[in-house]
């Protein structure tokens, strides 16, 4: 396995990338749209903050910008409603308001950088991501901030990036994806291949609500590790790990062997297990330490009705393991292995439905100190969007502390694991993912 540097160790070339950006200009739709206000879901609702991304491309034309400019222009015809701005409704509730056409704020900017100094592209140094995607000032304003803003650096070495910043609450990763293939396609003068779906109302909660809790993703936990002391006093360090085929195989006969089971795990569920042991150890939290991993789980395919395949929101539950560190260590990795299958198993019409009331009632109040979030964005083919020069590297920064993301290694076949540790906890962690019997067996850190 081979790791990213960590922001400590790149410090060095945080401030070589030098971009010069021009005023922003707003992009509207290119034709009339509708003007009705948009309904939210609850699930909508849990987290409207703007999501920073980048694709990089290795060449370019010289009219990039343009094509661009004027592809998202087309697009925002069938994607309407990311050209116009949050509200709140007489219940409180947030909705889109699609008269208030505010547009998207597009911004041109010039490195004087190779692109490919930027490094591991998909794990994104904040200083860097803060020069490549354009934030509004506004952007904490719910009534003028943009839903989504748009920026085209060109590099000396003729490649570019656009960096997007996108609001949670608009869309999640698929279809995040979906709207990026389809502004691609405009700029190929394709066809849309996706029609959005912007019926919300097909996830909308019942009345009166049936709630089939609890959730223990709502369980309060407290920090008895005294973990909250370790994150704010030591630098948050972002790696990225990688597992090849090899790798991927070993991790998966570790989650089986200790136990006769009728199939093997996927790689996810064997890969978070270890992920959620070996974080759990490094961060020294005591035997009687409530741990908790949520899971993102994409439902679309799971209702009892599919939803339609160009669904345009949020459509990803959040099922939850818990149990005490001590739990977690003892038992073998093929039993928090099952602990992650179930979960993910839990998910059905019902589950999703009864979520959705519950949302609907209770606002998630942040997460514990300690809590991990993983989500997988393997089967997301970001690497796919192609504007006309070639399929680009996605890339993403600013992961918060509770968050695990794995990203497709592409054509190797492998998966990338990436996080943020405070930095011993970083180098425990490493050591644990290095040599994955001492993950099997020892207690590095534990305390009772």
């Amino acid at each position: 396995m081979s790791f990213q540097n960590s922001p400590m160790e790149a410090s060095t070339k945080k401030n070589i990338l030098k971009v010069e950006r021009s005023n922003p200009i707003v992009i509207l739709p290119e034709h009339e749209t509708p003007e009705s206000s948009l309904f939210l879901t609850s699930l909508d609702q849990v987290a409207p903050a703007m999501v920073p991304s980048v694709y990089s491309f290795d060449r370019s034309g010289a009219n990039v910008i343009d094509v661009i400019k004027q592809a998202l222009a087309r697009i925002l015809v069938h994607y309407y409603p990311l050209a116009g701005r949050l509200a709140i409704n007489s219940q409180g509730k947030l909705v889109v308001d699609c008269q208030k056409k505010l547009g998207v704020p597009f911004v041109e900017a010039m490195a004087d950088y190779g692109i490919e100094n930027l490094g591991d592209r998909r794990l994104l140094d904040s200083d860097v991501l803060d020069k490549l995607v354009y934030r509004d000032p506004m952007e904490h304003i719910l009534e003028v901030a943009p839903l989504l803003t748009a920026q085209v650096t060109k590099f000396k070495c003729g490649g570019f990036t656009l960096g997007i910043a996108l609001n949670h609450c608009m869309a999640d990763g698929v279809s995040a994806m979906s709207f990026m293939n389809a502004w691609a396609e405009m700029a190929r003068a394709k066809p849309l291949s996706l029609v959005p779906c912007h019926d919300r109302t097909i996830l909308k909660s019942r009345v009166p609500p049936q709630i089939a809790g609890p959730y223990n993703d709502f369980v309060h936990v407290s920090d008895v590790s005294n973990m909250t002391a370790l994150f704010e006093e030591q630098q948050l360090v972002y790696k990225s790990f990688h597992f090849d085929a090899e790798k991927l195989a070993t991790v998966k006969r570790m989650a089986t062997k200790d136990q006769q089971v009728t199939s093997s795990y996927t790689s996810f569920v064997a890969l978070a297990a270890l992920v959620w042991r070996a974080r759990s150890m490094a961060l020294k939290m005591k035997l009687h330490q409530q741990s908790k991993l949520l899971l993102l789980v994409d439902f679309r395919s799971r209702l009892n009705t599919p939803l339609p395949d160009g669904y345009f929101g949020n459509a990803v539950a959040m099922p939850c393991c818990l149990c005490t560190t001590g739990e977690l260590i003892e038992e073998p990795i093929s039993a928090s292995a099952e602990r992650i299958k179930k979960a993910i198993e839990s998910v059905t019409d019902d589950y999703i439905r009864s979520r959705i009331d519950y949302l609907d009632m209770n606002r998630l109040e942040g997460l514990p100190v300690g809590t991990l979030i993983i989500s997988s964005w393997v089967r997301l083919e970001y690497g796919k969007t192609d504007f006309g020069w070639g399929e680009s590297r996605f890339g993403i920064g600013g992961l918060p502390s509770s968050s695990c993301m794995f990203m497709s290694e592409g054509r190797e076949k492998g998966i990338a694991v990436m996080l943020g540790l405070p930095l011993s906890a970083m180098i425990t962690f490493e050591k644990l993912i290095c040599d994955l019997n001492d993950t099997q067996h020892t207690h590095i850190g534990i305390q009772s």
